[in-house]
């Protein structure tokens, strides 16, 4: 419940009970003097303030942990308000996303061609899985990730093949498919010679598949290219050459290949090249498209046997004529087997670890994962099997949601995880909340930002997250909140010593609180009218309440900020309370401190109880 008369800041310790707490805990406090610029902030971050803190937040416009906020705003408090003395407080209100932490944060496991043979085992090739072996993913998973604990998920990226048969062959002795790479201009690759004019090959990728490519389209005229593999051993004539070709936009025939013998690595004009090109099949089409990457074909090097040879592909067009022609090279093989292609397609699946192992995730009410066939009715999310900044998913999913869970709730909410490209070529896991709103019988993406406020203070080197609470107790009837601060105080009395309540029951004189007038009363007669401190002189009285009083604030604490903790950051957490005294001519100001040592559990801050003048 929120209290009007709350207000979350640093310890800021009025000036007549500061000195002896500054003392013990600001080391040095003294030495700096009366501080002349002790603020008081309130402050709600604007765009242009996350612009000056990290990367993340920067983009996001809101912060997704509370330790994301004391890595940021400690630091952007110190450049703002760098001429603020040791005792000011801030109030920062920002932009919070509160994380589905059972959901957030899923690694993306794309499996390897290695990962396969976990499954299929040595010596075969076949880097997808089949209709027999798809039920068998979670080996992959039990052995690549042996530490993973139940409840842990993971988004798993894989091939599939219907009736692929995995294919017994001997390891190639040497291949390359342009993975490790990254997208843009290929100008060098180590133990590759490459020379271009008019353009340059380019890494690109498609479908999660990286490849290089050449075109004369972005020449001013002629474009010439030379792409040559390092040299390799031929040990004999079982040996065989493969690899696949995508044709884009076909003009003319443009690319050669060839193989090269005594090549000095720079002069490929006086190289010994073999024009090979008529061993492949290289598409002369489609013309207005891209076509498809498929094998260019096998061809034996039998000839070769013995020899050290570099495989060369030779590009030549000219954007003036037209010969502009896109070739895609990939997956160069050489090896005594050349694995027979095979169609595949991508699919992917969200798996749990559960006690007995890895089970494919089972969608509920409250938690639903994307399976890859449903993609394809989700419009623009079919071209690439997955969502993105330009085709969000919070367009498509409320349809998915109503035609897959019956009879929702007003209220009712879902996760709901599923494939998102979040550019250059990688992908993600992402989850995102929607609520059923039965009003509109619609189910709307929530993004789970709320507005918070955090204090920080400056203890006279740095700003710090301080939690600590002030909380004022104005005197005077009729403040319902104010009372039930008082009435905790009466209540706790009325259970362990009753015969020190007044009969109306709100107020008592074993301290003297009072929930009608919201003050302590400290008047002796009005004690002694109780009729429990007969034994006792005026002046007896008098120094039991002064003695008692610092035990009382802690029973109403303990009930009415139940949750308070000491801070994770070490920094004490105070509660001031600034509460009135009645003595019979005149209702006085007062303050005490309480430190918080342990979840709703207080200690006075010895010597804090001071009278405000």
């Amino acid at each position: 419940m929120k209290r009007k008369y709350m207000i979350p800041v640093m310890a800021s310790l009025l000036a007549i009970s500061a000195c002896d707490y500054n003392e013990d805990n600001f080391e040095g406090f003294e030495d700096l003097g009366r501080p002349t610029n002790v603020i008081k902030i309130n402050y709600k971050l604007t765009d242009a303030d996350y612009n000056e803190m990290s990367s993340d937040v920067k983009a996001n416009k809101y912060f997704t942990s509370t330790e994301e906020t004391d890595n940021n705003i400690p630091g952007w408090l110190a450049e703002k308000y760098f001429t603020a003395d040791q005792g000011s407080t801030a109030n920062i209100t920002y932009r919070m996303k509160v994380q589905n932490n059972q959901y957030s944060d899923i690694p993306y496991l794309t499996l390897a061609e290695e990962d396969y043979n976990i499954i299929h085992g040595e010596g075969y090739y076949a880097p997808y899985l089949n209709a027999g072996t798809e039920g068998k993913l979670y080996e992959i998973l039990k052995e690549k990730m042996p530490d993973a604990t139940e409840g842990t998920y993971t988004f798993v990226e894989y091939q599939y093949s219907e009736n692929g048969v995995p294919q017994q062959m001997d390891a190639p002795i040497w291949q390359y498919n342009f993975e490790d790479l990254n997208l843009g201009d290929l100008t060098s690759l180590d133990g590759w010679f490459i020379q271009s004019s008019g353009d340059e090959w380019e890494i690109k990728e498609y479908s999660k598949n990286k490849y290089a490519q050449f075109t004369a389209n972005y020449a001013e005229a002629e474009a010439e290219t030379w792409l040559i593999t390092p040299a390799i051993n031929i040990e004999d004539a079982n040996k065989k050459l493969s690899w696949d070709v995508t044709v884009g936009y076909w003009k003319a025939d443009c690319l050669s290949v060839y193989i090269v013998e005594d090549f000095d690595g720079k002069d490929i004009e006086n190289a010994k090249k073999t024009d090979v090109t008529a061993y492949f099949t290289i598409p002369q089409g489609p013309t207005g498209a891209y076509g498809t990457m498929t094998s260019a074909g096998v061809m034996s090097l039998d000839g070769y046997s013995g020899k050290s040879i570099r495989v060369a592909f030779h590009y030549a067009g000219n954007k003036k004529e037209g010969t502009t022609t896109t070739y895609q090279v990939d997956n160069i093989v050489i090896g005594n087997d050349i694995p027979t292609p095979v169609n595949t397609e991508l699919r992917f699946a969200l798996y749990e670890k559960e006690s007995k192992g890895w089970y494919k995730f089972t969608n509920t009410r409250e938690a639903i994962a994307i399976p890859y066939g449903e993609y394809t009715v989700m419009g623009e999310a079919a071209d690439d099997m997955s969502f993105s900044s330009s085709v969000k998913a919070e367009d498509y999913i409320p349809n998915y949601l109503l035609k897959n869970i019956d009879y929702p709730l007003n209220g009712d909410t879902c996760t709901v995880i599923y494939r998102y490209y979040a550019g250059s070529g990688e992908y993600e896991a992402y989850s995102d909340q929607y609520v059923y709103n039965d009003t509109v019988n619609v189910w709307q993406y929530t993004d789970n930002i709320y507005t918070e406020t955090r204090p920080y203070g400056f203890d006279g080197s740095q700003w710090v997250y301080s939690p600590s609470v002030t909380i004022d107790l104005p005197a005077g009837k009729n403040n319902a909140e104010v009372s039930a601060f008082y009435q905790a105080i009466t209540d706790w009395v009325k259970e362990n010593y009753p015969d020190y309540v007044t009969s109306y029951g709100n107020n008592d004189y074993y301290y003297g609180g009072s929930a009608y007038q919201n003050n302590f009363d400290f008047r002796v007669s009005a004690w002694k009218q109780q009729g429990t401190y007969d034994d006792l002189s005026d002046e007896e009285i008098e120094s039991l309440m002064w003695e008692r009083l610092p035990e009382s604030f802690p029973h109403a604490l303990e009930v009415l900020y139940a949750d308070a903790a000491p801070a994770e950051n070490g920094v004490p957490v105070i509660y001031t309370i600034n509460f009135f005294i009645y003595d019979g001519s005149a209702t006085l100001p007062w303050t005490i401190q309480y430190q918080v040592v342990s979840k709703g559990q207080f200690e006075y801050v010895e010597d804090s109880l001071q009278e405000v003048k």
